[in-house]
């Protein structure tokens, strides 16, 4: 299915289509005024509709929206920024790919990078949403301190921690709302591990291999969705 993706609403009648859509839905695959397109709104809305004017931006009409469910679960990534922006970039595609809501950038103390390009981040996650035929865009949130995070976020946060014997199992599970915590590439620092400790982070081992963050994560996941499903 060829989906695109426009922030409409459910009483909306017609989407003007931003130009880059445009010019790809009419040269790449040669569609026409009458031809019928999809497009989702990343938060769960499916709608069918008919192209009505054809120019650089073209506007269809709305003919039938459908409302996507949710998983019950509401899996979070919380990940320090890479060095290599575009290794965090992939993340972000990928995550996008396995269905996360939400990713937030974390700094930690041995994080080599403290910030993040949110804008480009937004793109290419929307790029990935119309790729992957997803119905919900994860929402990025703005970067946050590490002990901040762990102290105001309130799901039941899973920390991937090499310091660790303990495998994610599926009774490690206890909530509705998990969040996994990836550290750098230098691991978290006593002081953050003892933090976490106290405010009840649930840790687990990835394996003995030391991972690159973006592959930690990843992994993480995949191991959480194929533990809920």
């Amino acid at each position: 299915m060829n989906l695109f993706y426009s922030n409409f609403s459910e009483t909306q009648d017609e989407i003007v289509v931003n130009e880059n859509d445009s010019k790809h839905i009419i040269k790449s695959y040669r569609k026409n005024i009458g031809d019928i397109i999809k497009f989702t709104n990343g938060d769960g809305l499916l709608a069918e509709a008919k192209i009505i004017y054809k120019g650089k931006k073209i506007k269809v009409k709305i003919l039938n929206i459908l409302k996507k469910k949710r998983e019950k679960i509401s899996i979070h990534i919380a990940i320090s920024p890479l060095k290599n922006p575009s290794r965090f970039e992939w993340f972000v595609e990928k995550a996008t790919e396995i269905g996360v809501n939400q990713i937030t950038p974390i700094v930690t103390k041995y994080s080599e990078k403290k910030k993040v390009n949110h804008e480009r981040l937004e793109r290419i996650s929307i790029s990935s949403l119309k790729q992957s035929s997803q119905f919900f865009k994860p929402q990025i949130n703005e970067i946050e301190n590490f002990s901040e995070f762990i102290i105001n976020n309130k799901e039941q946060k899973i920390m991937a921690n090499l310091k660790t014997k303990k495998f994610l199992k599926k009774d490690s599970i206890v909530s509705n709302t998990v969040c996994l915590i990836i550290g750098p590439e230098g691991g978290f620092s006593d002081d953050e591990i003892q933090e976490a400790r106290d405010n009840k982070v649930t840790e687990i081992s990835l394996g003995e291999n030391r991972l690159r963050s973006e592959t930690a994560a990843i992994y993480g996941l995949s191991l959480i969705k194929s533990i809920i499903s």
